[in-house]
Parts: C-alpha cells; structure tokens; sequence
C-alpha cells in the first residue's frame, strides 16, 4: 500500500471527527489539490447547468447544488477523488418522479426538487448513523449494470428533443416512441437555431476528444494531461456556441433559445417554498419511495465511483463515512435551494487525474466556482439549450454499454436476467420498476441457487487423507459405506432436495453395490442450519435407523454445532460424531475390520 496515500483504521464510529483526511493530510498534497480543485471548478459549470435542465430545474439550481455539497462532504467524506453534485441518472430520476406531479419549472416542481434532495439527505444520514454502509451491497453488479444502461439510453433518447428544439416528448420507451410518432403525423417543424447550435455543439464534442488526442501526441503531452483536456472539451464548445448564438441575429439567422439569465437570488424563496410544502403535505407521499430509491442509487453509484479509485491508490473507503458525507451533501443542497446530488464518475475522473489528493480539492473547487459564477454570470444566459442538450449526451454516451451483459450472458444466465429485467423495467416502465424487477429477480435467483444445493458422494484419494467427488476423480471408497458431502447452508428451501439426493445415492450403492450400513455426512461447508432441517436430520436419522442404517456426521464447524447442541444433537450422536472425514474413515473402517 502506498505510503503516500491516506488509510483509514476503519475502527471509529464514522461521525469521529475530524475526519482521518484532515488529519492524515500533508503539505506535498497541496498541488495536486489546488490543481484538481481548478481543473474541477471550471468542468462543473456546464456540467451542473447542463443536469439542472436534465432534471427540470432552473439553471442556478445545478450551480447551487455544486457549492456546499462538496464542502459539507469534505468534513466526513472518505474518498480523496469523489466529486460530488448533480448527477446526470440521477436528475433523470428526478425528473421522472416530478413530472407527474408538476409542472417542470413551476414553483411547486422546485420545491417537490428540494423535498427530495432533503428526503435523500435524512435517510442517509439516518443509515450513517445507524452504520448502514452495508446497504451498498443490496443490488447485485448486474442490477446497477442494466440500471445505468437503461437510464443512460433513456437520456439520450430523451435529449435527441431539445437537441433539435423540441417539446420534451416522455419519460419511458413507449412514451417517447408515441411523442415522437405524434409529432411526425403532425409535421411538427424542427427549430433550426436550435438543430444548428445543438447539431453542431455535438459535432464539435465527438470531434474534439480525437482532435486533442492527435495534438496531445504531436505535442508529447501526458495521458493525464491530455485527459484532462479531452474532459475540459464541453467548456471550450459551450463558449464558442454561446459565441455564435450571440452573433445568430447579427448574420440573419434564427437565434436558438437560450437559457436566460441566472440568478441566485431565489434561494431563500426556494427554501420558503420547501417549508410551505411541507407543512401541507402536498405530495410528500408520493414523492416518499422515489426518494428513497434515489437515496439508494445516489449511495450505490457513489460507493461504486469511491471504491474505483480506492482500489487504484491502496486506499479504502468506509462506507458508513460516506453515508454521512453524502446525507450532509444533499443537506447543503437544500440548504442553497438546489437538487439531490452524489458522486458524479466523470467529475471525480477529471478530479482523480488532475491529482485530488484529499477532500480539500473538492473544497478548493466550490470556492474558486463561487468566485467563478460572479464573474461568468452575465455570459452564461447566452447558452443554448440545445447545446447543453449536446453535453449531456457527449457526458452519458460512455455509459449506454452492453458488454457487461454479454459477460453475464456467458458466466450466468440468471445474473444476465437480473441486467434484462432491471433495464427493461427502467426502459419501458420507469425507473422504481426497473429497480424492483432487478431485485426480485436478484432476489429470487439467490433463492433458486440456495434451494438447488451441491450434493456430492465423495471418496478418499490414494494415499492421501484428501476427500474429493467420485464422479471427478479417482478415489477409493468403503463397501458399506456412503460418504457425501453438502456444499451449501441447510434450511427450510433446500433440505428435501438433499434428503432426496441422500436417498437415491444411498438406494443407488444398494442396489448395485452391496448393502449401505453406514452414511456419512460432511458438513464442512455448512455454515448454519436453521430449525427445519434440524428436525429434517432428526427424522433422517430416525428413518435410515428403521432401515438398519446409521448416520454419521463429520466436519461440523464448532459454531454449528453449539447451535445443534441445543437439539441434542451432542447426545443424539454420541458415537457418530466425527472430526474430520479422516477420523469417519478410520473409525469406519476399524469396525468393518473388527466385524470381520
């Protein structure tokens, strides 16, 4: 593990402050984070915009929510790369969850906005406190795959509107499908200042990462500092557009619509709005489980972001610190009148290669973009919305990928069925049933696995005291006796499934190979055996002694078997308890001898 790099003990309670960044931090670490926090600063003005429109807000409301979000996740946080604001899933969640309850824009979508990063941030907070961490485990690999596929092609499909200028045309597959059809029956003509600016803002984004690249090379730059310039490029493409778009009524042409002035002032009207809707109850039960699966989504994809950069530098992340970071980000959100926010994997990419060694690069980015929207305000209402259209594209194209799914696809079909169904609920029903559908599924596959357990006759390799499965190897076996192995946890979903393969073994050596006086069974890989297969063996027992057989039991681990203890089991199998399917064998094989 690198030294130069941050650990956390991972022994404290997560709100110990301060936190272990501050105080593990050193002076060399300042300029990769005042570079970061530059580099950072000028990415998330587009960025932040360019989601705000994404999830229905006015524009000030990205901006908002990219100030004290990061320095509230810098008390706590636990990630020296993650930047935290607006994320573009997530701004589509918000949008979707809103859209049937509001008008986007109007005073009331705001504030439905605001309850929900204020809703994401207590839950969080909550599960912080509550040391929840674990929750990030709740959906499956596959599941956050085929989410963020999903969710990623639904953006795309949905900007290809205000991309040409126009009206937004649905939330899902279906419905964009019937928008657009609706739209093409009735010849609805294209904006053609909007089609040029955001037509030809997405050109010049496709072409530019090439362009850099091939500079970069002549130039002999650093991967590093050429990604940072492929990443910058949406800046540098939003100034010449709005550029454009200034000089449009100068050479003749429609001028595109832009996004207006922006203003900050409407934080505390905002804030008013929040407390009034609250007070009333106005929707706050529907808004009650999109919040809390963005909650969940927000923590995963942040938790998924962290430990990718974690795992690069040596470092490690507490999830339970993250939890509070996150709660304490949307806090802050609300607090300035902005909208849920996590961490964003293309802003904490820029932020990782431009050198963030710590939070405080986080921290150096939201001042030095206070200080920037003081001076840029002016300009940005020049900004086309088509072209910021353009960028959400540009930004989410990377993530519309299906290569995960062909991984699925060859390694198991019911993990590649936990990515079909979570995509294909969020594509055609909305995002709430994706989720759901790739949980049951996940769900149910676990279930399906658990009850389907390996059952295995095993025999001694030659020689050894090695134990393996008959049906791979070569091994010796006793004639009288059937030793069999069980590679799963015993319980209610499994048990007769294994009482069933017990018994056609048993009857199988019988029937071709002598009489079976003795089964074995090898519970080295049981790690808990709950109430209805106790009694399930207990009957086993009971039943192969009517029969003339006797059961052994072998391997038991000790934490097993002071649960077993409590069921007699120490008494009931006297005798029959073995340590290791070596001492089974021996002890065996002795009687067999002596019998003789």
């Amino acid at each position: 593990m690198s030294m130069s790099r941050r650990t956390l003990p991972g022994t404290e309670v997560p709100w110990a402050w301060p936190a272990p960044w501050m105080r593990q931090w050193r002076r060399e670490w300042l300029h990769g984070d005042l570079t970061a926090g530059l580099v950072v600063a000028v990415m998330l003005v587009p960025q932040s915009l360019a989601y705000a429109m994404l999830a229905g807000l006015p524009p000030q409301a990205g901006l908002l929510a990219s100030l004290l979000p990061l320095l509230l996740y810098a008390l706590v946080g636990s990630s020296s790369a993650m930047s935290v604001g607006p994320g573009a899933i997530t701004s589509l969640m918000v949008a979707q969850a809103l859209a049937p309850l509001a008008r986007a824009g109007s005073a009331d979508y705001i504030a439905m906005a605001g309850v929900m990063a204020l809703g994401c941030a207590a839950l969080m907070l909550l599960m912080g406190v509550l040391r929840m961490g674990f929750l990030s485990q709740l959906l499956s690999r596959p599941v956050v795959q085929g989410f963020t596929a999903a969710s990623a092609l639904l953006i795309l499909l949905g900007q290809i509107a205000p991309l040409l200028g126009l009206g937004a045309w649905g939330a899902t597959l279906p419905d964009m499908l019937h928008g657009a059809w609706l739209r093409l029956v009735a010849r609805e003509p294209l904006h053609v200042g909007d089609a040029l600016a955001g037509l030809g803002a997405l050109i010049m984004l496709t072409l530019l990462g090439p362009l850099v690249r091939a500079v970069g090379r002549v130039a002999g730059a650093s991967a590093t500092t050429v990604a940072i310039q492929e990443r910058l490029g949406p800046v540098w493409v939003l100034v010449g557009v709005a550029w454009l778009a200034s000089q449009a009524s100068v050479w003749g042409l429609a001028p595109p619509a832009l996004v207006g002035a922006v203003s900050l002032s409407g934080a505390l009207s905002f804030n008013a709005d929040i407390t009034t809707l609250a007070s009333q109850g106005a929707g706050l039960r529907a808004l009650l489980m999109p919040t809390m699966l963005l909650a969940l989504v927000g923590f995963v994809s942040s938790m998924s972001v962290a430990q990718t950069f974690a795992l690069k530098h040596g470092e490690r992340v507490d999830a339970d610190r993250e939890l509070l970071g996150l709660g304490l980000a949307n806090l802050g959100s609300t607090l300035l009148g902005g909208m849920p926010v996590s961490g964003g994997l293309s802003r904490s990419a820029v932020n990782e290669a431009a050198g963030a060694r710590s939070p405080l690069a986080g921290v150096i980015s939201a001042a030095l973009l206070a200080a920037m929207l003081l001076l840029l305000m002016p300009w940005l209402a020049w900004l086309p919305k088509a072209a910021l259209a353009a960028v959400i594209i540009y930004a989410i194209a990377g993530l519309v990928e299906w290569q995960s799914l062909k991984a699925a696809w060859r390694y198991d079909r019911a993990d590649a069925g936990a990515f079909i169904s979570t995509a294909a609920g969020v594509l055609l029903i909305g995002f709430e049933s994706g989720l759901m559908l790739g949980l049951a599924w996940s769900l149910a596959a676990m279930v399906w696995r658990h009850s389907q357990p390996h059952v295995a006759e095993v025999g001694r390799l030659p020689g050894t005291a090695h134990y393996r499965n008959v049906a791979r190897y070569e091994v010796d076996t006793l004639p009288d006796t059937v030793m069999v192995r069980v590679d799963e946890s015993l319980d209610f979903t499994n048990i007769q499934r294994v009482e069933l393969k017990l018994c056609e073994l048993v009857h199988g050596r019988s029937g071709g190979q002598g009489t079976v006086n003795h089964v074995v069974l090898l519970l080295s890989a049981v790690n808990h055996i709950d109430h209805t297969a106790v009694q399930a063996l207990i009957d086993l027992d009971k039943a192969l002694a009517d029969q003339g057989k006797t059961l052994h039991l072998a391997e038991v681990k000790g934490f097993v078997m002071d649960r077993l203890k409590a069921a007699g089991f120490d008494a009931r199998f006297a005798g029959r308890h073995h340590l290791s399917a070596q001492e089974a064998w021996d002890a065996l094989s002795s009687a067999r001898a002596a019998a003789v």
